[in-house]
């Protein structure tokens, strides 16, 4: 489940301002494509995040997996109701399994939260210490969770972590918006998709927030 991009009523941030005039250059098609959403969305992570507000978006990203947003949102606020109103590695841990399957989780993302609760608890996971780390260091620490694949990475680095270099070629709305955009055949390779967002680094989640929008669109 992809987060909404916090809008902002102020002019541009600066890393806004640098991911406009990168995008100008690199690639003038995502840049003229970038211009309707000038001073609306800007990446603003949040660096007192604490553990269990990061534990509840890597939780939320697992309940997104293959759901629209709208989908992903109403499980999650059915999870946090079984989970007393709050998602947190205890409250996951206390509640149990035929319950979160209730809630709308399928058997598999429901292992997959407890895999996750486990860790955490038993502190073989710190998340506060993935920001520290290259997206490939974070990616084999969390990919090391039963059910945490590429695309749960990716999310929860870019929402909750705040990295401001991710593509997702497997999110199908990022996907459909480029092929969209470049008049690309429906299912190009992912390998395809990636080669054009490295045009974007190393403003590549920015792009993902213009690419998101253009999809809804």
């Amino acid at each position: 489940m992809r987060r909404k991009p916090q809008k902002q009523d102020d002019a541009f941030s600066a890393y806004e301002r640098e991911a406009y005039a990168h995008f100008k250059k690199a690639d003038p098609v995502l840049h003229k494509a970038a211009l309707p959403f000038r001073g609306k969305y800007a990446m603003r992570p949040d660096p007192k995040k604490r553990n269990d507000q990061l534990f509840a978006a890597l939780a939320a990203s697992v309940v997104g997996q293959q759901l629209s947003m709208r989908a992903a949102d109403t499980i999650w606020e059915r999870v946090k109701t079984a989970c007393g109103g709050k998602v947190t590695a205890r409250t996951i841990a206390t509640t149990s399994s035929p319950k979160l399957r209730k809630a709308g989780l399928s058997a598999a993302k429901v292992k997959t939260l407890k895999s996750l609760t486990n860790a955490v608890l038993k502190e073989k996971l710190n998340l506060l210490s993935l920001r520290t780390l290259t997206y490939k260091e974070a990616a084999a620490r969390l990919t090391q969770i039963w059910g945490i694949g590429p695309w749960t990475v990716e999310m929860f680095l870019i929402f909750a972590l705040g990295n401001r270099d991710i593509f997702s070629p497997g999110d199908l709305a990022l996907a459909r918006a480029t092929e969209r955009l470049y008049g690309l055949p429906k299912n190009t390779p992912r390998i395809e998709l990636s080669r054009i967002a490295e045009g974007w680094s190393p403003h590549r989640s920015f792009a993902c927030l213009v690419l998101w929008k253009l999809y809804e669109g």
